[in-house]
């Protein structure tokens, strides 16, 4: 069982950007094959440890030393053996704009070298974990390092502020509900998603919803497929399994039995 740690994002700057920077280390030797599902995130990865390699659509991958994965509507694998040291740094699927000033819509499905991204992203990391010596000193110091790459264009941050906003209402409202609202078009929220979050509002609205269905089959294989339908926010048991399909790659009886997503194997502590 992987041991991974959430450390609170303690900037009130960074909260509207950053869920949790999180840290993984293993003082034996392991062997990693598990799935990666779609998730309302984009993972910025500091890997100290072996190479990691990722599987997305039949293509494998070597990742650098600092990588992420765009947001993604299919899964993929990762695969990683020896021991372990690796950072991460949780970012909503509109947080790591700002930081980067690059339209999202080009990392989705893919693995990016945040080097041959930006430079001075990776030059402020490789600080932080240099001068620190304790992990906490580390979490600390790439809180620092973001506050200075953090870009807060008022202009650019109005438009995230709306993206922010639907992605915390789109379970309660539909899209032309939301778009009313907030006196914005939809065509004009289209462009706004798919730039600043990759995807456009009905995509990152079926993303969502999907993630709360798999957490509910991993941590609660109690309920039924109708039950965890409704709860989800899908139409009846037949939408569900059609949708959960499209992101998992299975369907949730066989995702039940397979066991191979990384939560599944992971204890989570909060500090």
């Amino acid at each position: 069982m992987l041991q991974i740690v959430r450390y609170t994002i303690k900037s009130e700057r960074l909260k509207p950007w950053v869920k949790f920077v999180w840290y993984l280390e293993t003082a034996s030797d392991v062997s990693l094959n598990h799935k990666l599902l779609p998730t309302d995130s984009i993972d910025v990865i500091i890997n100290l440890s072996d190479k990691i390699d990722y599987q997305i659509e039949k293509q494998r991958y070597r990742a650098g030393t600092f990588h992420f994965n765009g947001m993604r509507n299919k899964p993929g694998f990762i695969i990683q053996a020896g021991k372990l040291k690796v950072f991460g740094i949780s970012f909503y699927p509109y947080g790591l704009y700002p930081f980067l000033n690059v339209p999202m819509l080009e990392f989705r499905n893919q693995l990016n070298d945040l080097e041959l991204v930006d430079k001075r992203f990776v030059q402020k990391l490789k600080v932080a974990i240099h001068d620190a010596k304790e992990t906490s000193e580390v979490v600390y110091a790439i809180e620092k390092a973001l506050l200075l790459l953090l870009d807060q264009n008022m202009v650019e941050m109005k438009n995230i502020d709306l993206i922010r906003r639907f992605c915390r209402e789109n379970k309660e409202q539909s899209i032309n509900d939301f778009c009313e609202k907030n006196r914005v078009n939809i065509k004009t929220l289209e462009r706004q998603c798919l730039k600043y979050a990759g995807y456009t509002p009905k995509t990152l609205i079926r993303i969502g919803r999907f993630q709360l269905a798999s957490k509910q089959l991993i941590y609660n294989e109690e309920n039924s497929f109708a039950e965890l339908a409704c709860e989800s926010g899908y139409y009846d048991q037949a939408h569900f399994i059609k949708e959960f399909q499209a992101f998992s790659g299975t369907t949730p009886g066989k995702f039940n039995k397979e066991g191979l997503t990384i939560k599944e194997h992971s204890h989570y502590s909060f500090l």
